[in-house]
């Protein structure tokens, strides 16, 4: 995980728009879908803001899963909202 947060942080010292999510409870892949669904809404309207493009709506897919957002929600549309 410190290598992550190496490049995190690089990113955005040179403002590079970047969504830090980590799950505790995974390892280098998803053993939980509803991490893995949490991680693609998140993915999605990263995208769709960076690109110009259109997503669906991030729901209740974060408050189901152990998503953490360390870095960035500002860049994924409904990150935030959906953590309140």
């Amino acid at each position: 995980m410190r290598e992550s947060e190496q490049i995190v942080d690089a990113m955005a010292a040179k403002n590079i728009p970047v969504t830090y999510v980590v799950f505790p409870d995974e390892g280098h892949g998803f053993a939980r879908p509803v991490n893995n669904i949490a991680f693609n809404a998140v993915t999605e309207n990263f995208l769709a803001k960076c690109l110009g493009g259109r997503a669906e709506g991030i729901g209740g897919a974060l408050k189901a899963s152990t998503a953490q957002v360390k870095h960035g929600a500002e860049f994924a549309p409904g990150v935030a909202e959906a953590l309140q």
